[in-house]
């Protein structure tokens, strides 16, 4: 799958041999694969041109799309010990009826118990929980999440795990709706009133919250995050911030620095990927196997995010759905058995 022009996505045919897979590689055969609305659909867009100073990013036509597929391995490549053929597995690879997925990165594993709309929606899910582990919340803590979409929705429910009193804030009834389906005991419609205000309030103290996090990615909605913040608090950015915008930025480092507020960018890629490694205390591999633990538990719940689960023949209408209507299109899943 890929855009050919922004706004213009297509199928394409590839052919993927298995005597030219290298070292860390496998074939993998679609089962399922899920749309990350904000990262594809910035590219479907043509939004990420506006991305200065970041490297490797897709500037040319066309460009290859997705992240989250779920499948059989048909082939390996030499060198591959942790996956074989006839396994199921998640991984890092664009979307396709067949990919060649650098399982020596990532690959995890998932049994034929789970349903693949509900595995596959682990990978999205992997996005929101590096909110979590950026963070230093704690149980009874208060969290504010701005926009609940599909990663700020995963965010608010992993926080509430966590032990934390979480505020979903978003303009669109139907998202709000869904918050609370997938148990998000308190939401709010950020367009009644003033949502700074909102969130003063619902705090109980007026002064805010420990922990605010921009789910969307939208540069203006970072400066209401800090308005929402109480002193020693944090400002966590989970979405990426990608079009452009001027302001003058003084009142927010002016409350920044004077009420020692942190801010925390929540980038999945700054943790390692690896299980085993004496880089960091958490890794992108222990998050999504306890993710899909939680998800085959019922304690994490995607079913309601789900708005669609299409034909990849239909890619063109998925993305576009994404991009103008977003109160219905709030999560696509490719079936790859349709096509």
């Amino acid at each position: 799958m890929s855009f050919l022009s922004a706004n213009q996505a297509t199928l394409a045919e590839e052919d993927i041999v298995p005597d030219s897979l290298k070292a860390g590689e496998a074939i993998v055969r679609g089962e399922h694969s899920i749309v990350s609305s904000g990262t594809e659909g910035a590219t479907y867009t043509d939004l990420v041109s506006q991305m200065l100073n970041l490297q490797n990013l897709q500037r040319g036509w066309p460009r290859r799309t997705g992240y989250g597929h779920l499948g059989r391995v048909v082939a390996t490549g030499p060198g591959v010990t942790n996956v074989k053929e006839g396994d199921r597995i998640l991984t890092f690879s664009n979307h396709g009826s067949h990919t060649r997925a650098n399982v020596g990165r990532f690959a995890l594993h998932v049994s034929d118990g789970v349903t693949g709309q509900r595995a596959v929606a682990t990978r999205m899910a992997g996005v929101s929980a590096t909110a979590l582990r950026s963070s230093s919340v704690q149980p009874g803590d208060r969290v504010a999440i701005i926009g609940l979409g599909l990663v700020g929705n995963f965010a608010a429910q992993l926080f509430q795990l966590a032990g934390a009193r979480v505020l979903g804030l978003d303009v669109a009834p139907r998202r709000l709706e869904i918050a609370r389906a997938c148990g998000i005991h308190e939401v709010a419609n950020a367009t009644d009133g003033d949502p700074v205000a909102r969130v003063r309030e619902w705090s109980g103290d007026d002064q805010g919250v420990e922990i605010a996090i921009d789910a969307i990615g939208h540069a203006p909605i970072v400066a209401q995050a800090v308005d929402m913040t109480r002193r020693h608090g944090e400002v966590i950015l989970l979405g990426s911030p990608r079009a452009h915008h001027s302001t003058d930025v003084t009142p927010m480092l002016t409350r920044i620095h004077l009420l020692a507020i942190r801010m925390i960018g929540a980038l999945e890629w700054t943790y390692p990927i690896p299980a085993s490694t004496e880089r960091s205390r958490f890794t992108i591999e222990r998050n999504y196997k306890q993710i899909l633990e939680w998800i085959i538990a019922g304690r994490l719940i995607a079913d309601p995010l789900i708005s669609h689960v299409m034909s990849p023949r239909d890619c063109q209408v998925a993305y576009d759905g994404l991009t103008n209507k977003k109160d219905e299109y709030t999560a696509v899943i490719f079936d790859w058995s349709l096509l």
